[in-house]
């Protein structure tokens, strides 16, 4: 239980970090480029509490479908392999629907899903290092 509250104590920071690094600095200009179809920012800033919920759900739900499949192999690999697995079925998926929707451009969804893509596959790194099997303590 130990490891499963480290990693998501942990993943909860590396996800913030990683969504503000995407979403606050990489993608400010295109934010800018397409401000009328966001909301104000002060609307964004008091619904903020509603990120800090989701990102804390979302973490627990990978900490806890990592480790009910975790196996007794190296643990690198299964974290990238359920940090592809992740990126498909969350941010691939979640970017497509929005496009379909929303009149956003491509260009931005395509980053959408490069950004938050290679960030489900380092929240996955982190979370399979925390909870790896204790036989696999020394595998890469």
């Amino acid at each position: 239980m130990k490891k499963k509250i480290a990693a998501v104590v942990a993943g909860f920071f590396v996800q913030l970090t990683g969504l503000y690094l995407i979403h606050s600095i990489w993608l400010a200009k295109d934010y800018l480029a397409t401000a009328s179809l966001w909301l104000p920012i002060e609307t964004r800033y008091a619904r903020g509490w509603a990120t800090l919920l989701g990102t804390l759900i979302y973490v627990i739900g990978v900490v806890w479908i990592y480790s009910r499949g975790v196996e007794s192999k190296p643990w690198m690999g299964q974290g990238v392999r359920f940090g592809i697995v992740l990126a498909l079925i969350t941010i691939v998926y979640d970017s497509s629907a929005a496009w379909n929707m929303m009149p956003v451009p491509t260009s931005l969804v395509e980053k959408w899903i490069i950004g938050e893509g290679f960030l489900c596959i380092i929240l996955s790194l982190v979370v399979a290092a925390i909870c790896q099997p204790k036989s696999t303590t020394t595998s890469t």
